[in-house]
């Protein structure tokens, strides 16, 4: 499948990425090309961004599901997020040009990438027309979407600051709407909610089942739900 035909099949999650929200969808086209846009098919367990690499492009995942992660000093890897359908990735660190990446991005699953390269963004200061205003709509678009990871960095740090796992887990499910009578479906494997969370995947699994024997906790696979009687 080429670029064209790719575009056409995702073309609803393109336009309803907040990446472009604000924006004409029929122009959305234009500034795909101007950006320098292609789409990447990587099979599962594929590397798409290595540590040290330079980060040229954020990403809009159109099939599938990406993981960030990084490695301590020791080696062992740390997941920081994971990123399914209609999800962007590494929009700042794209737009600064990092010229080496402080993260490892892998699918997951089979999966198809939007890359898209920031650094071709510019904005004119002698006119103001059209493209003029729909590249700062796209500048305003990049700055919400780091302001939701700033506040992102800040549960993280929240979470790495409790001492008490059971803590831990409860500040990310009540994060993650876990309250509700609707539940949450975690993004995450047990193992990458470990990895989440900064604990041993066993020590995890036991206190998610004290959890449930404490009617704290209902859990269904990946749907959770914080019991409040």
């Amino acid at each position: 499948m080429n670029y064209v035909e790719s575009l056409k099949k995702y073309w609803n999650i393109i336009i309803d990425c907040p990446l472009f929200a604000g924006i004409s969808p029929e122009y959305i086209n234009d500034m795909l090309v101007s950006l320098d846009s292609h789409i990447g098919h990587y099979p599962k367990n594929e590397i798409i961004i290595n540590l040290g690499d330079e980060f040229r492009c954020c990403g809009i995942v159109l099939e599938g599901t990406l993981e960030v992660s990084y490695n301590t000093n020791r080696f062992e890897k740390h997941n920081v997020n994971h990123f399914s359908t209609g999800k962007i990735f590494g929009e700042s660190l794209a737009l600064k040009g990092i010229a080496h990446s402080p993260v490892q991005v892998a699918a997951l699953t089979d999966a198809v990438v939007l890359l898209i390269d920031l650094r071709k963004l510019v904005l004119s200061t002698n006119r103001c027309n059209r493209d003029c205003i729909y590249n700062h709509q796209l500048l305003l678009n990049i700055m919400d979407r780091m302001a939701e990871q700033i506040i992102f960095s800040n549960l993280k740090l929240r979470i790495l600051g409790q001492k008490s796992l059971r803590d831990r887990i409860m500040i990310y499910l009540t994060h993650m709407n876990a309250d509700k009578p609707e539940g949450a479906e975690l993004p995450f494997s047990q193992t990458s909610l470990a990895e989440f969370l900064g604990v041993n995947r066993s020590a995890l699994a036991r206190e998610l089942g004290r959890m449930q024997d404490d009617r704290i906790l209902k859990i269904n696979k990946k749907h959770y739900w914080i019991l409040t009687s």
